[in-house]
């Protein structure tokens, strides 16, 4: 048992020593909302800065995903209560829609 929690520590101190995204003097990452609700994403545009996270959350009965036109991230399949977390990197931005309801379309923008 004292074994595992050395272990945890550990880990969490490695973690600790990751360097975090670069961001504008001064600016402070966000946690931004994107709800799925009515086989609609809301809001269906966003702006966004690079290391902001952003939340999709699936609030419809039917299976949905939040993937980018040029396929450089996607959250996979999320059922009905179901979210997914994702940083924004410099590679962002664009268009999105969902891999099973591909009328579905939103955008993101990045701020500089």
């Amino acid at each position: 048992m004292i074994a595992n929690r050395r272990r945890v520590l550990r880990l969490g101190a490695a973690a600790a020593m990751v360097p975090a995204l670069a961001l504008p003097a001064g600016a402070q990452s966000r946690l931004h909302q994107i709800a799925i609700h009515g086989f609609l994403f809301g809001p269906d545009r966003l702006m966004v800065r690079v290391g902001d996270k952003v939340r999709f959350t699936n609030h419809d009965l039917a299976p949905h995903t939040a993937t980018a036109t040029d396929g450089s991230w996607d959250t996979g399949t999320l059922e009905q209560g179901q979210h997914a977390d994702l940083m924004v990197t410099d590679a962002w931005g664009g268009d999105y829609f969902c891999a099973h309801h591909p009328a579905m379309t939103a955008r993101l923008e990045i701020m500089a």
